[in-house]
């Protein structure tokens, strides 16, 4: 069986096409937030960076675990190394991504006031 790069993506597609417009809705929410948190150059960045790290973890774990109920598997159905560096490597992608959204909102709610 031939894989191509064209048809992973259109699988992954059809995949998300259900969730799209909250995706959409996220992204939106979080590039407002991360444009008003620039333009006010009010907040300090790295004081929203532990609490984005630590939702991302969370995430991160949920999401190994949460894997494989989403395709309606056990985990006694993962046999060999490729299904679990698949649930492993899918876990850490959701919790770089968890990471990377939180931050701005993390960033708003707990970052201190810079006084220029």
């Amino acid at each position: 069986m031939a894989f191509s790069i064209a048809g992973i993506l259109a699988v992954l597609l059809e995949v998300i096409r259900p969730w799209l417009p909250l995706i959409i809705i996220v992204l939106a929410i979080d590039v407002a937030i991360t444009a008003w948190l620039l333009a006010s150059r009010g907040r300090s960045w790295s004081n929203g960076r532990r609490p984005a790290l630590l939702g991302g973890a969370i995430i991160g774990v949920l999401a190994f675990f949460l894997a494989p109920l989403i395709t309606s598997a056990r985990f006694s159905d993962l046999s060999g190394l490729l299904d679990w560096m698949s649930i492993l490597g899918g876990s850490i992608a959701a919790a770089l991504v968890a990471a990377v959204l939180l931050w701005p909102l993390t960033t708003a709610l707990f970052g201190k006031t810079v006084h220029s």
